[in-house]
């Protein structure tokens, strides 16, 4: 979705710009702020890179999910086919449109757009935003879920990296209280939170650089540091 129009003189090359970060840490709206402040001197325009990448695939997978859970017989050959139809082939699915976006992201930059990125793969298994299938290799069961696996992993390392990604930091208890103050459909629970907060701290999206935002403070404040930092690599 392209949200701005050149006003100054437009850089010859844009580049791809990431907000990234935990749930709860406001990505959603600094990455808004920023693409609206940036679109009144240069051509931007926002992308999602996070999950769902298509409606429809994440319907097909909680449906797949339901249905395995619903008739599930306990044995390992159940949750063996399980796991392929309902993590793997979504998965795969999952990491080609990640691809396809960065490609799209990466097309963009190169014809002098600046792409404003909420959320970016990363090439970490369990991550969010990074490959599901290989989270416990080599123990992989069964050879086509290492295929499928081995699939996924390439496809990821062929995702085209962001020139700089921000990854906003805040502390447990803030990530929770702003998870509780937003409105979202399916919105995570606490203990959601608590979990995905432990699990992703630390993760790095694909990028040239990356950058830890401290974003406790104001909207006002991230955003002036944000500017700040892209201004110095013009």
């Amino acid at each position: 979705m392209s949200i701005g129009v050149l006003h100054g003189s437009m850089p010859q090359t844009g580049r791809i710009v990431v907000i990234s970060g935990i749930d709860g840490a406001g990505k959603s709206t600094v990455v808004e702020s920023l693409a609206a402040r940036l679109a009144t001197t240069q051509r931007v325009t926002l992308v999602r890179g996070g999950k769902p990448q298509a409606a429809w695939l994440e319907s097909l997978r909680l449906g797949l999910r339901k249905s395995s859970t619903d008739g599930g017989t306990g044995r390992s050959q159940a949750r063996h086919k399980t796991r392929i139809f309902c993590d793997a082939f979504p998965g795969i699915v999952l990491a080609l449109l990640r691809w396809r976006l960065s490609r799209r992201a990466r097309r963009l930059a190169l014809a002098g757009v600046t792409v404003v990125a909420d959320r970016w793969p990363t090439l970490e298994y369990g991550m969010m935003d990074g490959p599901k299938i290989a989270r416990d290799q080599p123990g992989l069961n069964g050879a086509i879920l290492r295929l499928l696996a081995g699939w996924e992993s390439a496809i990821y390392r062929r995702v085209e990296p962001a020139d700089v990604a921000f990854f906003l930091v805040v502390d447990e208890s803030t990530a929770i209280r702003r998870n509780a103050e937003r409105v979202k459909a399916g919105k995570e629970s606490t203990e959601d939170i608590r979990r995905r907060y432990r699990e992703n701290l630390d993760y790095q999206p694909i990028a040239h650089r990356v950058e830890r935002i401290d974003n406790s403070g104001t909207l006002a404040e991230v955003l002036a540091l944000l500017e700040r930092d892209l201004e110095r690599e013009r």
